[in-house]
């Protein structure tokens, strides 16, 4: 569905690695969200307020915050789709991010205020007229929201945007809300249980709950979460695929919001193969990162040595000995430096965050291992944390 309104009302809707495009459909998604918002919500309150249902005013209530949401979502995608500037050089794509933070606090405090209606309402129970003409409504209701749930989500893939995305999971949230209470509102009129006020605590509890993963949802990018293990494995894919790249360790990757990506890693090459190639095959590599994926990724060139050194045959020791801790210990950037009769070895070592040593405990060991080849080294050891995935 989504595809088809962008075909229709949007020039070269399928390029949304342009800006403008990009722009342009998190604008149709937002105000079509809003309309069927606004809609919905006058649709309810005037069935919920003549039926004496505070359940079905708070569901309507709860579409007025939904529309809200969608209008501060729609000043967030035009405000991130601004270039970057002398004062923003990585662009302000995280207005996307912050719009969504905004629509996450408007669904906490809406489901504050319904849950205090619903409190009152279970305190002083007054039985909501039923009709069929109301019971049409949120059936209507229902139909709407899983239709917009669809539309946000196809959007939302389209244009890899967590704004629309969250959307949608909050319109399949409705849905459900909606059917709940239009269940009980039956049952009530069938069987003579009131539940409305139950029926609306438990509304009210599905906005909170949207609200809490939506802060959750949009503090992460803001707050620097991990990416997620594919997304990486991708990158270090391609970087290790690159001709002479030996291994690849140290990447880390910042999100500045939506097509504003930056990433820094080292890469191990050998140093046999000349400084001018290793360096010419690293910036095309940067070059075609930037071009397929916008990606900008900046690559820090370790040189490495294939001969038969007594550095080599020393990082190969501690190689080996270090997977003893874990299988997934790596050590890299090793070097060794003699002073007169003084050896001094330096290298990282990276180890997972769920392997349980303590970091002075793990230098003690690495120590040793060292002085199993050098009894009087000095060692100098950098511990590297998990910022993203093992390096290879």
């Amino acid at each position: 569905m989504f595809r088809w309104f962008a075909s229709k009302f949007i020039k070269h809707w399928d390029e949304t690695d342009r800006p403008e495009v990009r722009m342009a459909c998190g604008q149709m998604a937002s105000a079509l969200s809003i309309g069927s918002n606004v809609l919905l919500c006058a649709l309810k309150l005037a069935t919920g307020l003549a039926a004496g249902s505070v359940a079905v005013v708070a569901d309507g209530v709860n579409n007025l915050s939904d529309a809200a949401s969608n209008i501060i979502s729609l000043i967030g995608f035009r405000l991130g789709s601004r270039p970057a500037d002398a004062e923003h050089p990585y662009g302000h794509g995280r207005y996307e991010y912050l719009a969504g933070l905004m629509v996450a606090v408007l669904i906490l405090a809406a489901g504050l205020e319904l849950l205090k209606s619903s409190v009152e309402r279970v305190l002083h129970p007054a039985a909501p007229e039923f009709s069929w003409a109301m019971a049409a409504a949120l059936a209507a209701s229902i139909l709407v929201k899983l239709w917009m749930m669809a539309f946000n989500l196809q959007a939302g893939r389209q244009i890899a945007s967590r704004t629309l995305t969250a959307t949608a999971m909050d319109s399949r949230n409705d849905a459900i809300a909606t059917s709940v209470v239009l269940l009980g509102m039956a049952a009530a009129h069938f069987t003579g249980a009131d539940l409305d006020g139950w029926l609306g605590l438990g509304v009210a509890a599905f906005v909170l709950h949207s609200g809490f993963t939506l802060v959750r949802d949009t503090l992460d990018p803001l707050i620097g979460r991990k990416p997620e293990p594919e997304v990486i494995d991708a990158i270090r894919e391609r970087i290790l695929a690159c001709p002479g790249v030996l291994s690849t360790h140290d990447l880390m990757l910042h999100d500045y919001g939506p097509g504003q990506r930056f990433a820094s890693a080292h890469v191990e090459m050998a140093e046999e193969d000349g400084l001018t190639a290793c360096h010419a095959a690293l910036v095309a590599l940067s070059r075609e990162f930037l071009e397929k994926d916008g990606l900008h990724i900046v690559f820090q060139l370790d040189p490495v040595s294939k001969a038969d050194t007594e550095e080599n045959r020393l990082r190969t020791h501690v190689s080996r000995r270090a997977k003893l801790i874990d299988q997934r210990v790596t050590v890299h950037d090793l070097s060794l430096t003699r002073a007169g009769e003084s050896v001094t070895v330096r290298f990282d070592c990276y180890i997972p965050a769920d392997v349980e040593i303590p970091e002075p405990e793990l230098r003690r060991v690495l120590e040793n291992i060292v002085r199993e080849q050098y009894q009087a080294a000095d060692c100098a050891i950098t511990i590297d944390r998990d910022y993203m995935a093992p390096p290879h």
